[in-house]
């Protein structure tokens, strides 16, 4: 974030909002962790991880978009950020700002030696699963769902988020849900899509499975079924990478049939 700083020095903020975004992000700028970054004309638009939810209340979101809008001629600027659970919904808000979703999804690559311990003590994945911001994709799958929530519109309604268990508990994972309602037309009996962002602290890397319930209680019980100590979660319904619906072949979830009102008309007929 040192080089957003620096461009953004001498120039007048054009509302109070603008002020105290980039008096946040300008205080310490090296507290923010660029995962991609883009120009686009007088526009910048950033993902980044944001250091100062380490050892803040659980759920925080720590992911941080960052949308910079310059205006030559006033000489102004406007600068607005909102946090995120993950990169990919960070990149959907940015999306939503005229960021081009290629450019979005193209990270940086983590350094070779993120904590800079030199080439002797050189940390093997992450030191702790809190650092999210040295994890790419760790699958196609997980792209695709990425890409298809950096360009959803408003398909989907945000509904929940928070960290389902910590790494300090296993020591080798830390997962993220995402509670959703899907407003597409091919979700009838599946609403509410949730999304489970799994870390791999050896690895470095987050993969991102998802699964759909009929009514909200259903998606609340997997919630609930977290054992947040082991580490685990209850096993989420198969979907496909791209459309997030049910795999073209499995049938749709039973529906309630409600009988139809008969007709005056019908009634008569019977009755003759």
């Amino acid at each position: 974030m040192k080089d957003i700083a620096q461009a953004l020095r001498g120039w007048t903020p054009e509302d109070p909002a603008s002020e105290a975004t980039i008096e946040y992000l300008t205080l310490e700028p090296e507290l923010f962790e660029v995962v991609s970054s883009h120009q686009a004309g007088d526009q910048r638009f950033l993902v980044a991880f944001d250091w100062n939810t380490i050892g803040g209340p659980p759920g925080m979101n720590r992911a941080l978009a960052v949308h910079v809008a310059f205006d030559p001629g006033t000489h102004r600027c406007r600068v607005h950020a909102r946090g995120a659970p993950t990169f990919g919904w960070a990149g959907r808000w940015l999306v939503g700002r005229g960021a081009d979703p290629r450019a979005v999804a193209d990270y940086r690559p983590v350094p070779d030696d993120p904590y800079n311990l030199g080439p002797g003590d050189r940390a093997e994945g992450l030191i702790s699963g809190q650092d999210y911001g040295f994890t790419r994709p760790g699958s196609r799958a997980t792209r695709l769902i990425e890409d298809r929530v950096r360009r959803c519109g408003d398909r989907y309604r945000f509904l929940d988020s928070a960290n389902a268990y910590p790494s300090f508990f296993n020591g080798e994972r830390e997962a993220t849900f995402v509670l959703l309602q899907d407003r597409h037309p091919r979700a009838v009996g599946r609403r509410f899509l949730i999304q489970l962002e799994t870390v791999n602290v050896q690895r470095a890397t987050y993969t991102i499975t998802e699964g759909g319930f009929r009514t909200l209680a259903q998606a609340r019980d997997w919630i609930d079924g977290i054992d947040a100590y082991a580490g685990t979660t209850p096993l989420l319904s198969a979907t496909d990478p791209v459309t997030g619906l049910a795999p073209l072949g499995l049938p749709a979830p039973v529906r309630d049939r409600v009988a139809p009102v008969q007709g005056a008309a019908t009634v008569a007929r019977r009755t003759r």
